[in-house]
């Protein structure tokens, strides 16, 4: 089907000009959805999670210093919230943890990128997107096994993600012109100013119906309007969808029959495959395509090695400290620390791919300031302390324009209900349903009853976290 890109473009403005007046004057929720069409959000996963004493940072507040495997997020350590004692109950394992990562205390429901995408496929050609980076295993020669769980309608009913960036990019920009020559820039830029020109008039016809000091907040959104005129003219702005250098190293996949033994699921092209997946999430949010997108970075059992970083595959790797005879018997203390290292290096490098994708965002403009500055990434992993789904490496980065209080560590172990304390260890960590609260309201989706919530007596309200 071949897709209007003036159509794209003039809508993909108005949303955003709807978006802003909306948040400017707190209409009501019939209205407040529209909110949310400039509010973009990632689901970033990186799998078997972290040693959490060289991950979070010993520091709480704005002055804190970031560990080894978090160190590769210096760069962009201001526009980040670290948060230690965060935990997914029912405390769980690999796959649980992945099966808990978009859901709350109720398992069997539909998780909240699809939850959103239902909400945003109305404003958007595509409601959500999944994406994945060598996300099928072979288990014993029976077919491949897409990750488990992460996202579905329910337990029985999965999403799986496309690991396969030509085929993502076909699906997503099937009928899009592939390049914005100058004359398409100027066709975009008359577009959009002409979008503009109606806000202007709407707001005088709100003013009028408005007292003194509200007209006050109208003429300080005229001038953000003009602001946005201004970069509208910028050409780095008229130029972030164009779609012609996706893929210059030239990436194939050969025709195969096994999905395992294709090119984008070869431990070689870890690094190509995963440079292009970004990339897609990119354009995807930079054109309008979508405003949820979920990356995630291979299998929870992923037994890959990533060439350059180790011999292991991740999944063996994060099983350093197991008990005798889980893995391949009683392990030594050199087998230990072999693991122990090779697990540590795999979690730098995740680190250093989320800060190039971080980089990324930040360098693409949007049409009031970066994509960055209008995206909320959650990076997530679904194990922490003791092989379990405690002090899990949550961290909130993004979303400067949305609120968020960034460039803070947090630490909530103690600081919140009773109920949510372990009966194993004691420990009272907040649920991390409340970040999954968080993200909904921003992107103007109201979640109801306990599945992203509390279970407790004692209910926590997720705005009073600090966090926003």
């Amino acid at each position: 089907m071949k897709i209007d890109r003036r159509n794209m473009l003039r809508g993909a403005g108005s949303a955003a000009l709807a978006a802003s007046l909306t948040q400017m004057f707190g209409m009501h929720r019939s209205r407040a959805q529209a909110a949310g069409a400039t509010t973009k959000v990632v689901f970033f996963y990186t799998p078997c999670g972290v040693q959490v004493d060289l991950w979070h940072p010993s520091e709480t507040g704005t002055t804190f210093n970031l560990k080894q495997l978090s160190a590769p997020l210096e760069p962009h350590k201001k526009d980040a919230i670290f948060m230690d004692g965060v935990a997914m109950y029912p405390l769980s394992d690999h796959q649980g943890g992945s099966q808990q990562m978009l859901v709350g205390d109720d398992q069997d429901v539909k998780t909240l990128d699809l939850q959103l995408g239902d909400m945003l496929k109305a404003s958007s050609p595509f409601g959500s997107v999944l994406l994945g980076i060598q996300c099928r295993i072979s288990k014993g020669g029976t077919p491949s096994v897409p990750h488990p769980h992460f996202s579905r309608v329910t337990l029985a009913e999965e999403v799986f993600p496309e690991e396969n960036p030509l085929v993502a990019y076909d699906r997503l920009f099937s009928g899009v012109d592939t390049g914005m020559n100058d004359d398409a820039a100027a066709l975009r830029l008359k577009q959009q100013r002409s979008v503009l020109d109606a806000a202007n008039a709407d707001l005088v016809s709100l003013s009028a119906s408005l007292p003194a000091s509200e007209k006050r907040k109208i003429d300080s959104y005229t001038s953000s309007l003009r602001e946005m005129e201004r970069r509208l003219s910028d050409p780095q702005t008229a130029m972030a969808c164009d779609l012609a250098g996706f893929n210059k190293a030239g990436f194939t996949v050969p025709q195969v029959n096994d999905p395992n033994q294709a090119a984008y699921n070869q431990a070689d092209k870890r690094q190509v495959v995963g440079d292009l997946q970004m990339e897609l999430a990119r354009l995807a949010l930079a054109c309008g395509r979508t405003r949820a997108v979920t990356l995630l970075w291979e299998h929870t059992n992923a037994h890959h090695p990533i060439v350059g970083v180790d011999k292991f595959g991740v999944h063996d790797a994060s099983h350093y400290t197991a008990p005798p005879g889980q893995l391949t018997g009683n392990a030594t203390p050199e087998q230990v620390d072999a693991k122990l290292t090779a697990w540590n290096a795999y979690r730098v490098w995740y680190a250093e791919r989320l800060a190039q994708f971080v980089q990324m965002l930040k360098d693409t403009p949007d049409t009031v300031g970066t994509l960055f500055d209008n995206t909320i990434i959650l990076h997530c992993s679904e194990l922490g302390l003791g092989h379990r789904t405690q002090r899990v490496p949550f961290v909130f980065l993004g979303g400067g324009a949305l609120g968020f209080k960034l460039g803070q560590a947090i630490n909530f172990s103690g600081k919140v209900p009773a109920y949510t304390k372990d009966p194993h260890n004691g420990l009272q960590q907040l649920a991390h349903s409340s970040l999954l609260t968080i993200i909904a309201n921003k992107m103007g989706l109201p979640l109801k009853g306990t599945r992203f919530g509390y279970s407790g007596p004692q209910a926590l309200d997720p705005m009073s976290l600090g966090i926003v």
